[in-house]
């Protein structure tokens, strides 16, 4: 089932497959619901999945001025409520995905069953994050947008996979084309103000699964990974021959280990 919900002031594109226990995946800055083709019809056969298009992205309209990751986890709590899901939900949340994944996790503790963060830093942006894409949005404000696609896109893969990710690659830059400039600005300004989320992690009830690439451009690893071992609820996934797209790159490993961990914390 597909609609379009508007809520508050956003309009987010919904799809939902399946039956059974609810799994919500949410995608990446640059991305849509359709990168997680393969994995909602992989773990649609079980549970319940419910895809969105985050603000900006994809069929979603884009968001308000004042966007945050914090302020639409209400959205998302109350398009849940739309959803009529009135049990515990597990969230799937990749890169940007992660962080609305995280916000929502912390502000509604009691709806979360479990929570999955692909390539999804728990500590707020760095400097360095910070300027770079302070840098992509001034690129996009003069127009530059194909050539800030055309260097970041590739950058996404572990180097060793660049020659057969010709269909990844295509469907990134299907997703990206439909972002417009505002939505990635606005969007830009939500990344660049998250939270940071690695003191509630810490002391949070729910289990936790970190998938990390292991030549992730856009995130250190290392780092990553130093976080992860801070939260104890966490189980960690490195991908060995992935950067951050490791549910692209990796997809057969990473569905099954997807698969397992969610069979476990929802009894399946």
């Amino acid at each position: 089932m597909e609609q379009v919900i508007e809520l508050d002031g956003y309009r987010i594109f919904t799809k939902v497959e399946g039956d059974g226990r609810p799994l919500l995946l949410l995608h990446s800055y640059w991305g849509s619901h359709i990168l997680f083709d393969h994995l909602a019809s992989a773990l649609s056969v079980k549970m319940k999945v419910i895809r969105i298009d985050l603000p900006g992205h994809g069929k979603s309209g884009i968001p308000p001025l004042d966007y945050t990751f914090e302020k639409f986890a209400d959205v998302l709590n109350e398009l849940l409520n739309r959803l009529e899901v009135d049990e515990k939900v597990s969230i799937i949340g990749h890169s940007m995905g992660g962080y609305v994944a995280m916000a929502y996790a912390v502000k509604y503790p009691e709806r979360i069953n479990s929570l999955v963060l692909m390539n999804s830093p728990v500590k707020s942006a760095d400097i360095k994050s910070s300027k770079l894409r302070e840098r992509e949005g001034q690129l996009l404000q003069k127009g530059k947008k194909e050539l800030l696609l055309q260097l970041t896109i590739p950058s996404n893969f572990a180097p060793e996979n660049l020659g057969s990710m010709d269909s990844a690659l295509v469907l990134l830059y299907q997703t990206s084309s439909q972002v417009t400039v505002e939505g990635a600005l606005r969007s830009i300004y939500a990344i660049n103000h998250r939270c940071n989320y690695l003191g509630e992690l810490r002391t949070s009830r729910f289990p936790i699964l970190i998938v990390i690439g292991k030549f992730d451009n856009v995130y250190n690893a290392d780092e990553q990974l130093d976080d992860a071992r801070q939260i104890s609820n966490a189980e960690v996934l490195m991908l060995e021959h992935s950067g951050h797209l490791g549910f692209l790159e990796e997809e057969d490993l990473v569905i099954k280990k997807l698969s397992s961990f969610l069979r476990k914390e929802y009894n399946l």
